[in-house]
């Protein structure tokens, strides 16, 4: 790696929620001559974070702390010191612009976990040129949503094609068991996005290339009225995933950004079910679609902020290392036939939604702060993360996200 700056990367909102797990997770798998840095408001927390950093490992590299404020002429006196950036001070929203701002002008890589779909397509046109042209990776959803689910579905495509040289038709994903619980700002993006998105934007949302540099083919929804399908090798699926919209936007970016769509297959299409019983899946798709509109009443919002803890709270960080995160997928051959020949792939993970979070942010930032040639033949801009590719898989390896692959033949 080369020395031009101080840092290989800055953790910014290092003593949030997601900033803190993102800190354990590098203090206990990155190499230990990496040169950080941990970053946010509050020296204090800061150096409580640091002590409890360096029990986890004091033999590594300690991180220095840095205090900066959420302002343009702070943030490029710290983010210039550093080759990337990890920003975890959601909700974006509220605070993601004037960092990516910072990144490009310092010309510093980013990564974050974003999955506010209508507040990245808007931060897609109005900066993703300036970064193309200054040669910035912006590297958006990096987390539990959508890091997973990108990532498994490039994963069992490239399955498919090494053994077939077929295209995909469609990638068929089952959430089949997590551990999810949402911190203090995660409740609060959505919160604010009901505020703030008006029903034309909402429905624009809801088209599943939305986020796409090119239009893919009309979808189909293979689900009966009761939004149940059945996959003869995943089972019986439900369509209740609560980030189904948000991955499908994400993982047909990914379609759009690799070779113009060539890559995955011109067909190509991403479906995404949690694997339930009947009964159990039409309940939580009806317990969804309440939530759903309660959520676009103002009432309801108001009364739901008032019980929401604040950003950088959330549940107990111990409980995070104790869940499972276990995801199927199967990519369907774009071919004419009775039965086309299809890829199996599973990803696991020992640990909750936010501690995936942790290990892909800090696994990401690695993967492109030692991959100088990956970065460049990427070429700058918004991408998303299965765009950095195997490399990135197999990094993730390293930190507990384990994929596998295989076929399934008759």
């Amino acid at each position: 790696m080369g020395s031009e700056r101080p840092y290989d990367l800055v953790l910014l909102g290092a003593t949030g929620y997601t900033g803190a797990l993102t800190a354990e997770h590098i203090a206990e798998h990155l190499p230990t001559n990496l040169k950080w840095a941990i970053a946010g408001r509050s020296r204090n927390k800061l150096e409580k974070l640091a002590e409890d950093l360096k029990k986890i490992n004091p033999d590594r590299l300690q991180p220095e702390v840095e205090t900066v404020q959420l302002k343009h002429a702070e943030l490029n006196g710290v983010l210039g010191k550093s080759r990337v950036c990890i920003s975890a001070v959601g909700p974006y929203p509220w605070n993601g612009e004037v960092v990516i701002e910072a990144c490009i002008a310092q010309v510093t890589h980013y990564i974050d976990t974003s999955g506010d779909i209508p507040w990245l397509k808007k931060m897609i046109e109005k900066h993703g040129e300036s970064a193309k042209s200054s040669g910035v990776l912006l590297v958006h959803s990096a987390g539990y949503f959508t890091a997973t689910q990108d990532l498994l579905a490039r994963a069992v495509i490239l399955e498919l094609n090494k053994n077939t040289s077929q295209k995909t038709k469609e990638v068929v994903l089952a959430v089949c068991e997590t551990f999810a619980q949402p911190s203090g700002g995660s409740l609060l993006s959505v919160l604010d996005a009901f505020e703030s998105l008006d029903a034309k934007t909402l429905a624009e949302f809801a088209q599943p290339w939305y986020l796409s540099p090119i239009s893919g083919k009309e979808t189909s929804e293979p689900t009966n009225f009761l939004g149940m399908r059945h996959d003869p090798d995943l089972g019986s699926l439900a369509a209740s995933s609560i980030g189904a919209g948000q991955n499908r936007a994400v993982v047909h970016r990914t379609w759009g950004l690799l070779n113009g769509g060539d890559l995955y297959g011109r067909n190509f299409q991403y479906n995404e079910y949690n694997k339930h019983g009947t009964l159990a899946g039409v309940g939580e798709k009806l317990s969804n679609a309440l939530l759903w509109k309660l959520l676009g009443m103002s009432l309801f919002r108001s009364i739901a902020k008032r019980f929401v803890p604040a950003p950088g709270e959330g549940p107990d960080l111990a409980t995070q290392k104790n869940g499972r995160i276990e995801m199927q997928a199967v990519a369907v051959a774009d071919e004419e036939t009775a039965k086309p020949r299809r890829a199996f792939g599973k990803l696991t993970f020992s640990g909750g939604s936010y501690a995936i979070t942790g290990a892909w942010l800090a696994q990401g930032a690695a993967t492109i702060a030692y991959n100088p040639d990956l970065v460049r033949s990427i070429g700058g801009g918004f991408v998303t993360p299965a765009v950095l590719g195997q490399t990135f898989i197999d990094r993730a390896e390293s930190g507990g996200v384990y994929i596998e692959t295989r076929m399934l033949w008759d």
